[in-house]
């Protein structure tokens, strides 16, 4: 006895997964490749050393670097600090550097103040987001959000 009803059943299935398999394989199943190996990186959220050196507070930072292998024109890179919350996630932080002119290609350039300052040592949830809108080859261009690889317990409450 068989667990498939006829021969046939099991004919049809062969054929039916060998089209799937030769699909696969079309040029229509082809992922088109980028136009330019542009990139950010987002470092996850920390308590800054700097800041607490510096200005004698705590606070959270979130550090993001962007690099493209093509000319950059007015670059405006922003990076966002978000606090996780029981029903919505809040913005807490937001900053955008506008680099005016042209960045060279393969430039890297890095986004290093956005943070905000600790109000108390509750332990909290945070993490970040980066993107950012240029022109390449006179085409304004814009990235996706790019999030932080974890959300990161810190002591601080804002």
């Amino acid at each position: 006895m068989s667990i498939f009803p006829n021969k046939f059943f099991l004919a049809n299935l062969a054929i039916v997964c060998v089209l799937i398999s030769l699909s696969q394989n079309t040029s229509a199943s082809q992922v088109t490749p980028p136009l330019t190996k542009c990139y950010i990186r987002v470092d996850n959220p920390h308590l800054s050393k700097s800041l607490k050196r510096l200005k004698g507070f705590d606070a959270v930072k979130v550090n993001a670097v962007s690099t493209c292998d093509r000319d950059l024109v007015n670059l405006k890179f922003t990076v966002e600090i978000k606090k996780k919350g029981f029903l919505r996630d809040y913005e807490i932080a937001e900053r955008t550097i506008d680099f005016g002119g042209v960045i060279p290609a393969n430039k890297r350039v890095a986004h290093k103040g956005t943070w905000v300052r600790c109000e108390n040592s509750r332990a909290s949830r945070y993490y970040g987001i980066a993107y950012a809108k240029g022109t390449i080859d006179g085409i304004n261009v814009q990235t996706l959000p790019v999030i932080t690889e974890k959300i990161v317990l810190l002591p601080c409450g804002t």
